[in-house]
């Protein structure tokens, strides 16, 4: 374990949305967003105390001392990133246990927070439980719950909630599972016992235990018929004991009638019932699967976009457009019709923009940019001919490191950040206890203009 430290963080997990997609299709585009995010990704954690542990390819691994700190920054970060240049994220959060060194990092905390972060939509902040437990009373933090999950290797559901912060993208629809009801797809109903038919057999022909033969309880079956035949022909004077298969008929009969329908499925039809149980569980895992939802509320936005667009309320349909492409960054047509909205608005560099990543993305036939009629405004602008002639590709540098992206009352901050770092860092030395760097944390916070 020499070069290994375990401990109890606050766990992150970032990526970037669709950046596998946009390195097929536009690897300079796909560069652009990975420096734009790691920027912000240092800058943020240097702010909140973050560790990060490992880039790989176009996601982060990190961790935090306390799962306020995490959750703040994951905020931040979603908040910066919604900014230009925008990258389209993911923030997965959960406190837990991990063990790591320069070369790795694992444990349960670490593969829960993997998979909070795969289920989280794009532009969001997906945390746990636990995390939740220990922010729910944060004065600047909300959430809100959507239910229990069963994630891939981890034992038992984990209960996860979204970030619900001004800036925040969180679900629109609720994830909730249908209801308990047979699905259709179940054993057809001759399959099953039905409790009225096994009475009534209990009733009639108990004494030959043809109620056992029907539930395929062979052997009580066989018992009652050898009980009678033994009585009634084999063993001579033991007529009168024939009657009490029938007595035991009877009283099964009385115990079905009143027998719940719940139980009596339980006991003889259990191989239908956990069939059908399976069923549901797969139902609710397909109602739940986050991909499947966000693929529908991407083809609504879209709609929404186009019923607006066709009506001339290119506002609106810019607002549904600008939701779609969060969840599908690289749809080319959601970009192109956002630079014709951009352009009947007159607002030419947004055009452009989305232009640029349209053509990226593999737009069909880009020569509809020099001939649609709502991009007559953009192309009587003077970029717009640099535009064509770099193969309607912007020219366009990586974005220097700077502060544009940071609110301005974060910078007017700098003194009590540099005061928390301070005072996070003496705590880490061990000059300050867990109760005193909390307290001296909240005292800094209170005094936050």
């Amino acid at each position: 374990m020499e070069g290994k430290e375990r401990r109890l963080a606050a766990i992150m997990f970032t990526d970037i949305v669709g950046y596998s997609s946009m390195m097929q299709k536009n690897e300079e585009l796909a560069n652009r967003l990975r420096v734009r995010h790691r920027e912000v990704f240092q800058r943020l954690h240097d702010r909140f105390g973050g560790k990060i542990l490992q880039y790989y390819g176009d996601g982060t691994l990190s961790i935090f001392p306390s799962a306020a700190a995490a959750v703040e920054c994951g905020v931040a970060l979603q908040q910066a990133l919604k900014k230009e240049p925008k990258v389209p994220i993911r923030v997965g959060i959960h406190t837990g246990d991990i063990t790591f060194s320069e070369e790795e990092a694992y444990g349960d905390g670490v593969n829960v927070a993997a998979r909070i972060e795969s289920l989280c939509v794009p532009g969001g902040v997906f945390i746990s439980g636990k995390a939740y437990d220990d922010v729910k009373n944060h004065p600047r933090l909300k959430a809100k719950p959507l239910g229990g999950f069963q994630l891939k290797n981890i034992q038992g559901e984990v209960s996860v909630y979204a970030i619900t912060n001004e800036g925040i993208t969180a679900p629109e629809y609720e994830w909730r599972p249908p209801e308990k009801k047979r699905p259709a797809s179940s054993p057809p109903r001759g399959g099953r016992k039905k409790k009225w038919v096994a009475a009534l057999l209990a009733l009639l022909f108990g004494i030959f235990g043809a109620h056992r033969f029907y539930l395929e309880q062979r052997n009580l079956g066989i018992l009652h018929l050898a009980f009678f035949f033994l009585a009634v022909f084999i063993i001579p004077g033991m007529e009168e004991l024939a009657g009490i298969p029938a007595i035991i008929g009877f009283i099964d009969f009385i115990a079905f009638t009143v027998m719940p329908r719940a139980t009596f499925d339980e006991k003889y039809n259990s191989a239908a019932v956990e069939e059908e149980r399976a069923i549901i569980k797969k139902q609710e895992a397909e109602a739940r699967d986050p991909k499947r939802i966000l693929k529908g509320q991407h083809e609504q936005y879209l709609e929404k976009a186009r019923s607006a667009y066709n009506n001339y309320d290119y506002d609106v349909a810019i607002e549904n457009l600008l939701k779609a492409i969060e969840i599908k960054y690289d749809d080319p047509e959601a970009h192109f019709l956002l630079a014709c909205c951009y352009s009947i608005n007159e607002e030419a560099d947004r055009a452009l923009s989305h232009l640029d990543v349209a053509v990226a993305f593999g737009l069909k036939d880009p020569e509809r940019i020099r001939l649609h009629g709502d991009l007559s405004y953009l192309r009587i602008q003077p970029a717009f001919e640099r535009f064509v002639q770099n193969g309607y590709r912007l020219t366009r540098e990586l974005p220097p490191a700077s502060t544009d992206w940071m609110d301005p009352d974060e910078t007017e901050t700098s003194d009590l950040l540099e005061q928390l770092n301070r005072l996070q860092k003496q705590w880490q030395s061990g000059k300050l206890s867990d109760e005193e760097y909390e307290q001296q944390q909240k005292e800094l916070r209170k005094g936050k203009p």
